[in-house]
């Protein structure tokens, strides 16, 4: 069993009934433009965003906000990096998946949007390797949260 698999089966015991479809995904990538990394492919398709491990993850489909809607939003106000796709807005912070480079996950404070075209943050960000690896960490800390 891989990775996904292990963080999906941990997923459905918490969360059994938030599925989409590869179709969505898939119209993500041609909406927005890019190519979406494995491993979140792997994970859309059992979740749909929403909250986890305290984190409101933008969702994945038609709800508002979703993450189509705000990664426009943001390439059109600021400029926001193409490769990059914003995942959610904790107070004061973004969190973003570079679909590009690692580390692919960046949660950084809200003075540091516009560094994230040359990543020359003023305040360090919690970074992930991969958005599996910020996945897996949500789900602990949701765990965590549910004991």
């Amino acid at each position: 069993m891989n990775t996904i698999q292990l963080i999906k089966k941990r997923y459905d015991l918490l969360f059994p009934d938030d599925v989409i479809t590869p179709q969505l995904v898939a119209k993500m990538e041609q909406q927005l433009q890019l190519q979406l990394p494995d491993d979140f492919k792997e994970i859309a398709l059992f979740f749909n965003g929403g909250l986890i491990g305290g984190i409101s993850i933008f969702s994945y489909d038609h709800y508002t906000p979703n993450i189509i809607e705000e990664t426009l939003r943001l390439r059109k106000d600021i400029q926001f990096p193409h490769s990059l796709l914003f995942l959610a807005e904790p107070a004061g912070s973004m969190i973003v998946l570079d679909t590009a480079q690692t580390p692919a996950v960046i949660w950084c404070d809200s003075i540091d949007v516009h560094q994230l075209h040359d990543r020359s943050f003023q305040i360090a960000p919690d970074t992930w390797h991969t958005f599996g690896d910020f996945f897996e960490y949500l789900l602990t800390q949701e765990e965590a949260e549910q004991e």
